[in-house]
Parts: structure tokens; sequence; C-alpha cells
């Protein structure tokens, strides 16, 4: 099994889960610099350009949500995911969609935004619209997790892998809102586990 993978990309989750299911696993590290991803050799890999990609065998995909799911049906068991009969598994099914589905798309425009766009191109009332969307959103996160330790009740799942990768990015470019007590104790207990900091690590 192989993983390409670029420093705190979308590709953390992906290698984050490889950790905490403890499988072996041969590492791609590429930079963090376009031209590494559009060459041919990539591309032959990803046509899209883009990380992750994971090569399992026969099988080679990207889309880190995709793939989670696909680790977790072939490796996961009875880990890291409600059972499948129980109405849990819904909720979970949810907010593991819920990290890129919702999240990032407010996440990515106040990133470009605010951060690395040329500031020539940079729109700062789309930033400031796309903080306040944001926000609204932590709130309930916030809201659901004063109700339970994690995403999902009181066992960490793979959801909160995907949702925990989202707000690492808005504390690593410090646009996290203030507030958020529940949001903020779930993520440090999330950043006390031993995947977690291989994986942000790499």
């Amino acid at each position: 099994m192989k993983l390409y993978h670029v420093s705190k990309s979308r590709s953390t989750r992906v290698l984050w889960l490889l950790e905490e299911l403890g499988l072996d696993y041969e590492l791609e590290t590429l930079p963090f610099d376009p031209g590494a991803l559009k060459s041919p050799d990539y591309l032959a890999i990803n046509p899209f350009g883009k990380v992750p990609v994971l090569v399992d065998g026969p099988v080679t995909m990207s889309e880190s949500v995709a793939i989670i799911q696909y680790l977790l049906d072939r490796y996961g068991g009875d880990r890291l995911q409600p059972d499948r009969e129980s109405p849990e598994y819904a909720r979970f099914l949810q907010w593991l969609h819920f990290g890129e589905s919702t999240l990032m798309g407010p996440i990515a425009a106040v990133l470009a935004n605010a951060h690395f766009l040329p500031q020539e191109e940079r729109d700062p009332r789309a930033a400031e619209r796309n903080r306040r969307t944001l926000k609204g959103y932590l709130e309930i996160l916030d809201e659901e997790l004063g109700r339970h330790a994690y995403l999902v009740g009181d066992e960490f799942t793979a959801a909160d892998i995907v949702v925990g990768y989202a707000v690492l990015l808005l504390k690593l470019f410090r646009e996290l809102p203030d507030g958020l007590p529940n949001l903020r104790a779930w993520f440090e207990r999330l950043a006390e586990r031993p995947a977690f900091k291989k994986a942000t690590a790499a």
C-alpha cells in the first residue's frame, strides 16, 4: 500500500487513519509545489494532479474521504466507525462528509483570500463573508460537542479525523474564531493522539 502525500494537505487525513488502523504503508511525500503534482509521471497516477492518492494492489484512488471509506470498509472491521446496523452509523456518515462537503469550501475561500493569493488578487469581502459562514458552522459543531466527547457519541471515529483536519487548518492559519470551548477541548483531545502527532509531523 502506498500513499502519495503533501504535508498538511488533505492527505493528512488518510495518513492519520492509516496510523490509527496500524496498517503497513509506504509514504511518498511530495513537495508543496503545484509543479510536482503536474509532472507527467504524477499525472499518469492521478490526472487531476492532486493528493492524496492511495495505491493498494490493483486499486488506485483519490479523494481523501472516499479513501477513508475504502480503508474502513476493507481494513477497519469494527474500528473507527459504528456498526452499520446502528442509528449512529447514519450520524457517522453525516459528520464524515461534513468536514469536506460543508467546511472545506468556506475554509478554502478564507485561506485563498487572506493568505494564499497574490495581494492584488485577494478579495477581503469574500474572506469576511466566508469567515461569518464558518463561524456559524463551527458554533453548531461546538454545541454538538458539548453533548459528548466526540462527533458520534463518546467514541473516537474517522469522522473526527475528517473534521479535525479542517479545524487543524484553521488553527495553523490563526483563523479559528474565538470562543468555541467544546470544539477547542475536543481538538486538544485529538491532538494528543499518537496517530495525529505522527500524521501532522509528516
